[in-house]
Formats: C-alpha cells, sequence, structure tokens
C-alpha cells in the first residue's frame, strides 16, 4: 500500500510537472524570456555604468542576482495576470476570442491550480535570492517592487481597476519603472550612490516607454474585428488609440539619445534607436488612415523597438567601453 501510495504521488507530480512546463512554453518561452530578462538587465546595467564614466563597464555576481530576478519577477507578473484574470480569460475563449481560446487554460491541458503552485515556487526563489539579513538599497528596491506587483495581483484593492482598460495601464504599466528602479538599487550597492547622474530619469523612461508601446499595440484591433475583449481601440475609439504606439516609441527614442549622447556612445545606436520609432510611428499613421486587420498588427514593429532599446542599447555600451567581469 506504501509503495502504491508513493507511486501515485510521484506520478501525480510528474503530472503537475508536465503541467507546468506545457503552460510555460506557451505563455512565457523560456529561450525568449531570458534573452529578454539579460538584455533588459544590463541595457540598465551597463548604461549607468557608462553614465558614470567607467570603462570598460563590467558584470559582476550582481548581475547573475539581478537578471534571475528579472527573470522571477516577469513570470511572476505573468502568473498574477493569469489568476486574477482566469474568468474573464476563460469567458473569452470559450466565446472563441482568438487571443484566448487556444491557451492552455482555456482548453483544459493546464489547471488553474498548476498556476497558482507555479506561483509560490517563483515567489520561494524571489525571495531567497534577495532576501539579506541587513538592509540594503537593492533589498529595500525588492520588497517595494514586489509590494506594489502583489498589490496588482489585488487590483490595488479598488475593484474598479479590474473593469477599466485606462485604469488598469496607469496603474500596472508603471510598475515596469520600479523593476528597473531595482536594478538601479543593485548599481548603487555595488558602485556607490555618487555614480548616478541626472541621466539616470532618461535612461529609466527611455527603457519603460517600449513596453507601454507594446503594450498598447497588443491591444488595437480593426473595428470589425472588436469583440467583448477590452482593447484601446474600442474604448478609446480606434482614431485616437492608433497615436499610443507611436507617442510612446517617440517619447522613448527622445529619452535614449539623451542618455546616448550623456553616455558617448555615438551615432549608430540613436539612428537605430530613431529609425526603429520611425517605423512605429509609420505603422500606426497607416493604420489610422486605412483600420484594416493586417494594419492593425501593430505588435511585431512595436516588438522590434524594445529589442533594438534594450538589445540595442546593451551592445552599444559594450561596443563603446568594453566589458569585463
Amino acid at each position: 500500500m506504501i509503495i502504491e501510495s508513493d507511486t501515485a504521488i510521484g506520478d501525480s507530480v510528474r503530472q503537475r510537472g508536465a503541467r507546468i512546463a506545457l503552460y510555460v512554453g506557451q505563455m512565457f518561452p523560456l529561450p525568449t524570456m531570458v534573452v529578454t530578462a539579460v538584455c533588459y538587465f544590463f541595457a540598465i546595467w551597463f548604461a549607468l555604468q557608462a553614465l558614470s564614466g567607467l570603462a570598460p563597464v563590467r558584470a559582476t555576481g550582481s548581475s547573475v542576482r539581478g537578471v534571475a530576478s528579472v527573470l522571477l519577477f516577469l513570470l511572476l507578473m505573468r502568473l498574477y495576470d493569469e489568476l486574477k484574470d482566469v474568468a474573464t480569460d476563460m469567458a473569452l475563449g470559450r466565446a472563441g476570442d482568438p487571443l484566448y481560446r487556444d491557451r492552455v487554460l482555456v482548453t483544459g491541458a493546464v489547471k488553474i491550480d498548476d498556476v497558482r503552485w507555479l506561483r509560490w515556487i517563483v515567489t520561494v526563489l524571489l525571495v531567497a535570492l534577495n532576501l539579506r539579513v541587513h538592509l540594503t538599497w537593492a533589498s529595500i528596491a525588492f520588497w517595494v517592487t514586489f509590494g506594489v506587483m502583489w498589490l496588482s495581483f489585488n487590483w490595488f484593492f479598488w475593484p474598479k481597476v479590474s473593469q477599466h482598460l485606462l485604469l488598469a495601464f496607469a496603474t500596472h504599466n508603471p510598475i515596469a519603472l520600479l523593476l528597473a528602479a531595482y536594478v538601479v538599487a543593485l548599481f548603487v550597492d555595488r558602485f556607490g550612490a555618487a555614480r548616478l547622474t541626472g541621466a539616470v530619469a532618461a535612461l529609466l523612461v527611455g527603457l519603460w516607454l517600449p513596453l507601454a508601446a507594446w503594450e498598447t499595440s497588443r491591444k488595437i484591433r480593426a473595428p470589425e474585428d472588436e469583440t467583448a475583449y477590452q482593447t484601446y481601440s474600442r474604448v478609446l475609439g480606434w482614431r485616437t488609440a492608433a497615436f499610443l504606439p507611436a507617442i510612446f516609441a517617440s517619447g522613448s527614442a527622445a529619452s535614449l539619445v539623451i542618455v546616448a549622447k550623456a553616455a558617448g556612445l555615438g551615432p549608430f545606436f540613436p539612428a537605430a534607436i530613431g529609425i526603429a520609432a520611425g517605423v512605429i510611428v509609420l505603422r500606426c499613421l497607416q493604420f489610422r488612415l486605412t483600420p484594416t486587420r493586417q494594419r492593425a498588427n501593430l505588435k511585431p514593429s512595436a516588438m522590434v523597438f524594445v529589442i533594438v532599446a534594450n538589445a540595442g542599447l546593451a551592445i552599444a555600451v559594450a561596443a563603446s567601453r568594453g566589458v569585463t567581469w
């Protein structure tokens, strides 16, 4: 009986592990997300060093902790969104919304309890990575970021947020600034607060706005494709919503050009980020002129912009300053 019970428990654990792997593969593909976390972290980490005059820039033990924490924070946000939106997402999927109908939770391939299990695993790993006996700037930033993310999981205890897309954007999207501030705090612990310059504000805004451009670009649809799903084009009207990714991308590009000039990165990165922003502006104008399903697909251009902003900045600093461990 004991052997049979142990076998059943082992089978249950393996089955849950397989379902969790299936969920992660669809909703948080690790190869892509690891690269995303690495690029995002080192864009800030290297740029902070370049702005402070360090050369070559350094990857340190704090970098490993920082990249791992950024990755886990991104996964935790994905899981929080899944758990708090599950009823709405299931309803949209069963109604045939193309964004939701094939998700593993909607099809039943993954259970909501699997997502809850993964949430606790990620939480434990995050705390273990960042728990310190004495308070440091990084540990303070960690707990502030973690706390605000937890509040977002509970809709900031303001139910109206869950019912209105613009309120959700205003309360949730700036969390990316807290994640960036966590990286800044790691930098301060390692290199000292005296090395921070005024251009840090432009850096944080410049790397936050691409996420805002991406977030808005994926929730814009042509009029004939609207469903019960809340999109910016449905809430604001497609004529107004068409300009949102363009505005955010333009603001990001302007901020990152300031960073590049202050860090002495040369002309190539400013040119690249300017072109990437120009593509988004052009695509948004095309959709504004002719709101077709094809032209409503602004997400690929926004993704390219995110890549150029993050990977491009990290590479530009590494190429101009050199990198050491």
